[in-house]
């Protein structure tokens, strides 16, 4: 399958603003090897494109990943912004000649430029155990804004709203029940293809992410009964290296690599109690369906 490539024009001088503001971020950001491809800039929506994405995403329950489940019905909330989208644009400091991609790597990277993002904080709470056996996920989900269906992921798990882990390896994550480490992937739905970081080096740090925004009851989904309200997340995923683990599309390999220190990711928080107010344990759901990164894809 082809990838079909929406380009808008982004505002050269929010490149330049973002490409400076990387240059003082510190060492890492001025190491060629640290310097992402893809940064986050906002943009307005087109006339029609947010109700229709999030139409999308809730009809055909695009929005189901590993581990966390079904969160399709959350799209209104994590596309909350009624004005403007986040997007990956290219960074202007990226230095493609001077950056190797990581060891067996064909190319660079498989996005396009105008790919949204946003992120999600999950936190599950079982009372059933003493002491409470608690769940703290963190993720960053992309999303090709012409086919929902094409949707990448890193997911985390710490109990802190800031970390970062290198390098992301989704067969440990897997094997760790997603209580240590960081995964990453990409679903096309369409061809049934999904590629996954098996130990490729990548990096995903979160540099900091709060949530102002008033809880409201989650209605639907695994998360029944739980709450969630909206906030930001900043942060990183580079040089995340995607291997297909299943499906014959081209390639057979990739690299993600974006920043959004600079522009935060709109995100949305969801905290669940178990066995009420929610009525489902989503961690052992996942466990026990095999909803996970190396054996099945979201």
């Amino acid at each position: 399958m082809t990838r079909r490539v929406r380009r808008r024009r982004v505002v050269p001088l929010l490149l330049l603003f973002v490409a400076a503001a990387l240059a003082c971020a510190g060492d890492e950001a001025t190491d060629p090897e640290e310097v992402a491809e893809f940064v986050a800039a906002r943009r307005a929506w087109a006339p029609g494109e947010r109700d229709a994405l999030i139409q999308d995403i809730v009809t055909n329950r695009r929005y189901v990943f590993p581990f966390v489940g079904d969160i399709s019905d959350l799209a209104p909330q994590l596309y909350a912004d009624p004005d403007s989208v986040t997007v990956l644009v290219p960074n202007p400091a990226f230095q493609p000649t001077v950056v190797a991609p990581p060891v067996g790597m064909a190319g660079i990277s498989l996005f396009s430029p105008t790919w949204n993002i946003v992120a999600l904080k999950v936190s599950t709470i079982n009372t059933n155990p003493v002491p409470d056996d608690t769940t703290f996920w963190h993720m960053a989900i992309w999303s090709d804004p012409l086919d929902a269906g094409n949707h990448g992921f890193a997911i985390a798990f710490s109990r802190n709203n800031t970390f970062n882990i290198t390098p992301i390896n989704t067969t440990n994550f897997d094997a760790n029940n997603g209580r240590a480490g960081a995964g990453a992937g990409e679903f096309h739905e369409a061809t049934a293809t999904f590629w996954a970081d098996v130990g490729g080096g990548g990096r995903y740090q979160v540099t900091s992410q709060s949530y102002a925004g008033v809880f409201a009851t989650i209605t639907s989904g695994p998360y029944l009964g739980g709450q969630s309200r909206t906030g930001t997340q900043f942060g990183r995923v580079n040089n995340s290296a995607h291997v297909r683990q299943t499906g014959t599309e081209a390639p057979a390999n990739f690299t993600v690599s974006f920043d959004y220190r600079i522009t935060g990711l709109p995100a949305t928080e969801i905290l669940c109690v178990f066995p009420t107010p929610c009525t489902t344990d989503v961690p052992l759901l996942a466990a026990v369906r095999g909803l996970r990164l190396t054996r099945l894809a979201p």
